[in-house]
């Protein structure tokens, strides 16, 4: 749902969504992603791995309320820490400003699901995928881009496994497959690194 560029390294951040814990308490599959946002919201700590086509993934490490470590394969790694990024290349690492406010800017419902009045989902059943009870929906949105993605959500937990995202932006198409594991694992922990 983002444009890949330095921002997109949070991406997971923004992508992730997962099944309310009383589905009882919403009426339809549209509320139900709606209340999954606010339940991936509340999330202490998380770990995404993103994938864009060929090559490595993107390793990402969540801890809230502004913590983001995101390993860019031979790339080097970010770290985020409230408005500050820490880039480490080649073994130098600086500090800069982090790109649009940080990663606590990007976790909102409209960051996450796009224009609320324009949100379409669907119930596409249950399935397992890697062993594991899911529940798979179908979201769509026009605004403020062109969204449409797939989420496979634990269905013990409502916590997402699974989601394919596919973006329409500047005329070009962005698909992207993220694996989410490690909900609330306090032995995820971001520190900032030395500055050479």
């Amino acid at each position: 749902m983002i444009k890949p560029s330095i921002s997109a390294t949070l991406a997971p951040a923004v992508m992730l969504l997962g099944l309310a814990a009383s589905p009882a308490a919403v009426a339809g599959p549209k509320e139900e992603v709606v209340a999954a946002v606010d339940k991936f919201l509340a999330a202490k700590s998380y770990h995404a791995s993103m994938s864009m086509g060929p090559g490595p993934a993107t390793e990402t490490d969540f801890v809230a309320p502004d913590r983001v470590r995101v390993k860019l394969g031979t790339m080097g790694d970010q770290i985020v820490i409230g408005n500050v990024m820490y880039m480490t290349l080649q073994g130098q690492t600086i500090k800069r400003p982090a790109p649009s406010g940080g990663a606590a800017a990007s976790r909102s419902r409209e960051k996450m699901l796009g224009n609320l009045q324009t949100l379409k989902v669907s119930a596409l059943g249950d399935e397992t995928l890697a062993g594991v009870a899911t529940r798979k929906y179908k979201v769509d949105n026009s605004q403020p881009n062109k969204t449409s993605s797939t989420f496979w959500v634990a269905a013990a937990t409502g916590y997402p496994v699974q989601a394919v995202n596919v973006a329409e932006v500047g005329g070009k198409t962005y698909t992207s497959t993220l694996k989410y594991s490690r909900y609330n694992d306090p032995s995820i922990r971001i520190e900032a690194p030395a500055v050479k």
